[in-house]
């Protein structure tokens, strides 16, 4: 009988704990790809996430970028909890109103630490925000699917 592992980087596991967010099912995240190493999600368009102007607030625009490189994150940290620890955005194009989808993928996967970049793009497929960041890994927490 194969061993159970601790493995959360299916598509289906990732999905139910972005839905199981509250911050991030208020906002509708959806995770439309993964695979070791990498993630897309998708944030559908809103009037909450607007701001004047009728352009997606940068808080918007963080809250994706993070989002994806913490489930980027997940599917190399053997079923652990993580944390953000550091996350830098650069803001390359204004993102008018409609789905953004950001693509992420894991620079360095230590065992404490795990290094990921993501671009985010808008309805036109334009690359508008890129980012950086540092996850820290917590061995004792687990994700609970």
């Amino acid at each position: 009988m194969p061993e159970k592992t601790d493995d959360v980087s299916s598509l289906a596991s990732l999905s139910s704990i972005i839905r199981g967010d509250p911050f991030l099912g208020h906002l509708g995240v959806e995770v439309l790809e993964v695979r070791k190493g990498y993630a897309k999600l998708r944030m559908p368009d809103s009037e909450v996430v607007l701001r004047y102007g009728g352009i997606v607030n940068g808080g918007a625009v963080c809250t994706l970028i993070d989002a994806a490189g913490g489930t980027a994150t997940a599917t190399v940290n053997q079923g652990k909890n993580q944390v953000t620890v550091e996350l830098k955005v650069n803001f390359l194009e204004t993102v008018p109103r409609g789905d953004m989808v950001c693509e992420a993928k894991v620079v360095r996967g230590g065992r404490n630490i795990v290094v990921a970049e993501m671009d985010l793009f808008d309805r036109n497929q334009r690359l508008c925000a890129k980012g950086i960041g540092t996850w820290m890994i917590l061995y004792d927490a687990k994700f609970k699917v």
